[in-house]
């Protein structure tokens, strides 16, 4: 196969794929799988349980919107924000204490945790880049924020720190019929990677200064 050739079967396999981000509005689920893809090893431990802490409001939110990229902006994704970063803390944090994670929606059972942690998000962006190919294939890309705070028996923060993702960047592909899966899978690996950092600094920095206190 020639050059000119090639190149115009990857403009040809581009464009049916840009055809496919046409004025379409796609809803997008929880996908364990999709999780479970972007567990790392993790480098640090704790004894005990932990408790990842939503209200039914949090767990309800849906970010619904255009991608910020031209590839794609005629397009919508209804993308269930809420549960995936529950079940993105829920994995992180089983992944670091020994005796797991309880989901939970009130605070009765707080003595039973060794930390409560309150994650939600608050920022969303999502594109189709084609400029990084120079147009010749589809790169998705995700950028969240996540709040997490951990809590205290009474639901007051004791500890608070917001986590950027920045680009985090999907496969690249020049045809998908389903490019919204994507942007899915995408979402779910940046959800991961910043409740995995959250779960890090946890017990790095708040259980290893109770540690500290209770020992002086």
């Amino acid at each position: 196969m020639t050059r000119e050739i090639w190149d115009c079967a990857k403009r040809i396999a581009v464009c049916l794929a840009v055809l496919l981000l046409s004025a379409c509005s796609y809803t997008l689920q929880y996908n364990e799988s999709y999780l479970a893809a972007a567990r790392r090893p993790v480098t640090i431990r704790a004894d005990g349980k932990a408790a990842i802490y939503t209200t039914p409001a949090d767990d309800a939110f849906v970010f619904s919107d255009h991608p910020t990229s031209l590839t794609g902006n005629a397009t919508t994704a209804s993308v269930p924000l809420g549960v995936i970063v529950r079940e993105a803390a829920r994995v992180a944090f089983e992944d670091v204490f020994r005796d797991g994670v309880d989901k939970t929606a009130t605070l009765t059972a707080a003595r039973d945790y060794r930390v409560i942690v309150n994650p939600r998000p608050t920022k969303f962006e999502y594109q189709y880049n084609q400029l990084r190919n120079i147009g010749f294939a589809i790169t998705p890309i995700v950028n969240m924020t996540v709040d997490v705070r951990v809590l205290d028996a009474r639901g007051d923060a004791v500890w608070h720190r917001e986590y950027v993702s920045g680009e985090v960047l999907g496969s690249t592909y020049m045809v998908n019929l389903k490019p919204e899966e994507e942007i899915n899978r995408t979402t779910h690996a940046a959800a991961y990677q910043l409740m995995a950092k959250a779960a890090s600094d946890i017990v790095s920095e708040v259980l290893t200064a109770r540690s500290a206190d209770i020992a002086r």
